[in-house]
């Protein structure tokens, strides 16, 4: 069958986007194994489906590029927004279901969408995972996906644009103290309010040169940890930078992820639903 889709790009992390209010695609998974195959197919960190919701505007379904579920996607929802606006189907302010929560977000201009995620209810700082020998200060927030935080200054990291990313994240995100698995986001504090961050993201299974929920996760735990200030700038792989601000006020506290978001390129692929 022919899929009409839209290819975009969140920061780096790029996404295969499919209007599916109709309901046409049937099997997600398969879609997204085929599709985000970078030499047999478009090629991309994801797939995102727009879906019907009785609860919002429109509902955002997330499948990683090996076909798993990826709950939440923070780049992912600001390109979901973006679509979401371009296709007429919002206004420049809208609401959004994902993973079972609501999400707002709003366009703020002709490239850029600022994205509010849910305050995390659950952080674990200063938690020790030993590998072999070696015993590494981790942190842990869930932004709606898992996150784990390493700063390369507690880590005896001299250098965080040598870390083997894929080799060392790949070890960490197995680790048995993860019953699902974890992302793992490797951060520099460069000063008062800018991060260095490089992820590994469970579901691509390698670096991604951009993290939406693993940049909410480094900046709440340089807020909380470090005492960085918001609003926070995250230096990511992709070379563009991502904004995160983050107040912890109880029922007044909010976090919310600002950064570009594009649509590359859209056309009809050819696909054989099993």
């Amino acid at each position: 069958m022919q899929l009409k889709f839209f290819k975009m790009t969140g920061a780096g992390n790029d996404f295969i986007m499919f209007d599916n209010r109709s309901g046409k695609i049937k099997d997600p998974v398969d879609l997204a194994r085929y599709v985000c195959d970078r030499h047999f197919g478009v090629g991309a960190d994801g797939i995102i489906l727009i879906e019907k919701s009785e609860l919002a505007d429109f509902k955002m379904v997330y499948f990683n590029s090996d076909g798993s579920f990826g709950g939440m996607c923070g780049n992912g929802g600001r390109c979901i927004a973006k679509l979401a606006y371009q296709l007429g189907l919002v206004d420049r302010k809208m609401k959004f279901e994902a993973n079972g929560k609501i999400y707002k977000a709003e366009i703020l201009d002709h490239e850029n969408v600022r994205l509010w995620l849910p305050m995390p209810k659950f952080k674990k700082f200063n938690l020790p995972l030993k590998l072999g020998k070696r015993i590494y200060k981790a942190h842990f927030v869930d932004t709606g996906a898992p996150h784990l935080v390493l700063f390369t200054e507690d880590n005896d990291i001299e250098d965080i644009e040598q870390i083997n990313v894929n080799q060392l994240g790949r070890k960490l995100r197995f680790h048995p103290y993860f019953e699902n698995g974890t992302n793992v986001n490797f951060v520099s504090i460069i000063d008062k309010d800018t991060i260095r961050m490089r992820t590994y993201e469970r579901g691509v299974e390698g670096e991604t040169l951009a993290c939406g929920t693993g940049s909410v996760a480094s900046v709440i735990t340089s807020v909380e940890v470090k005492g960085l200030k918001p609003l926070v700038k995250v230096k990511t792989t992709s070379g563009e930078t991502l904004l995160v601000n983050y107040r912890n006020k109880g029922e007044r506290g909010f976090v919310y992820l600002e950064g570009s978001a594009k649509i590359i390129c859209e056309g009809k692929l050819t696909y054989h639903d099993k």
